[in-house]
Order: C-alpha cells, then sequence, then structure tokens
C-alpha cells in the first residue's frame, strides 16, 4: 500500500483499519501522525454534532410561532461546520504537500528508467567528476560503486542521476539542486522505499527497492555532496 492510497482510506474512515493498512503504518510515521490528527478531528467533529441546537420557547402571538435558534446553538452548529472544514483542509493538506508529490515524482522518474537498476557498466572517476561539475555538483566518493550517472531532466531542471550498487541491490540518488526540504522525509511507494534529505541548498533522494541501504546511501551521501558555487 503506497502513502496516497493509506492516506486516502484514512481520510474517507479515519476510525476504520485493514491488515494492509496496519502493515503500512508500521512503516511510515507520517501516515501514523496523519491518522492521529485525522482521528482527533473527526472525535471533534462528533462531539460537536451530538449536540442538538436548543429552540427557544414559542410566544404566544397571533402569527404563527416563529423557531428562532440561541446563539449557542449557532455557534455549535457553526463549530462542527468549521471542523468539517478543518478535516477536508488537512486531508489535501497531507495529499498535496510538496515533499509527497516530490517523493512520488522521485519514484515516477525511477521507473521511467528502467534501464538504470540492471546498468552495470563502471563509470570512471574523470568522467562522474565532469559531469557532476557541469551541474555545479562536488561528489567526495570513489566510482567503484557506481554502475550509471546521467544527466536528466526532472521538474523542468537536468539534475545528477547515479546509481550506486550496495549490499542490498541497486540504489538511485537524485542530486536536487533546486528543489529545497524543511525536514527529512521517508517514503514507501510501489515496493520501493526512499528518503528524502534536505541539504543547506536544494536536497538529495535515495531510493532502493525494498529497505536495504537506503538510509546508509542517505547518510553517505549528505556527508559527501557539495554544492559549487557556480552551479544551476
Amino acid at each position: 500500500m503506497s502513502c496516497d492510497e493509506a492516506r486516502l482510506q484514512i481520510g474517507a474512515e479515519p476510525g476504520s483499519s485493514s491488515p494492509a493498512l496496519e502493515e503500512h503504518l508500521q512503516s511510515c510515521g507520517g501516515c501514523r501522525q496523519f491518522r492521529d490528527e485525522m482521528r482527533e478531528l473527526d472525535a471533534n467533529l462528533r462531539r460537536a454534532m451530538e449536540q442538538p441546537p436548543e429552540l427557544e420557547p414559542a410566544r404566544p402571538v397571533r402569527a404563527p410561532p416563529a423557531v428562532r435558534w440561541q446563539p449557542a446553538a449557532w455557534r455549535r452548529w457553526a463549530l462542527a461546520a468549521s471542523m468539517a472544514l478543518a478535516t477536508f483542509a488537512v486531508l489535501a493538506l497531507w495529499l498535496l504537500r510538496p515533499t509527497d508529490t516530490l517523493a512520488r515524482d522521485v519514484v515516477v522518474h525511477v521507473q521511467a528508467e528502467p534501464e538504470s537498476w540492471v546498468d552495470q557498466q563502471q563509470i570512471s572517476t574523470q568522467d562522474i567528476v565532469a559531469a557532476l561539475r557541469k551541474a555545479g555538483v562536488q561528489l567526495d566518493l570513489t566510482s567503484a560503486r557506481i554502475t550509471y550517472a546521467h544527466m536528466c531532466l526532472f521538474r523542468g531542471r537536468y539534475v545528477p542521476h547515479l546509481v550506486m550498487q550496495t549490499a542490498g541491490g541497486p540504489t538511485t540518488i537524485l542530486l536536487l539542486r533546486h528543489e529545497p526540504l524543511a525536514a527529512r522525509r521517508t517514503f514507501h511507494d510501489d515496493g520501493m522505499s526512499g528518503v528524502l534529505v534536505p541539504l543547506e541548498q536544494g536536497s538529495i533522494a535515495v531510493l532502493a527497492r525494498g529497505d536495504d541501504g537506503v538510509e546508509q546511501v542517505a547518510q553517505l551521501m549528505q556527508q559527501d555532496v557539495h554544492w559549487l558555487p557556480d552551479g544551476h
């Protein structure tokens, strides 16, 4: 189950669950937090809706008595309406927040280049250095484990796309100079695990099939990637 599928299910019925959802939540802190917030909003909304409006007694007048709601009743119904709007707003925020869309774009990009996973051609250090310098990047890493290095169009800009061989298999790295992030973010999508790591400028995306090696590669790249001042 992907994060998008999990959040759609949670947003539709915050109190419900399923084996697939519970399995996803065990490894996804972001979706667990989302479910907690949605359940809290749902509980507040139910409490507001369970209090019926109070009506003033009808006054004996010639015309048919008009029912007037007390201000307190209006306030309760306004609170219920505002809680409902807040629920939809939070759902939209989580489904469309920039880190989620960035993670999805990374997955889609990697899926569009399946040959990058199986390419076993070792790239020379000189070639890697030359290619990265054109993108304004310096990488303090030997080329012995890099089997794929290309400049790819991603979100309207050319970015370095690398694949490193690890004990757990091939791991994809995208160096995203123009994609700033406020916080580190892990994600799982279509059988892949990844992490988005903010840097002093921009960010890096690390993606692999399964969970093996992603965090180790992310830590390594966070130390070894340096943006050059003349990069674009």
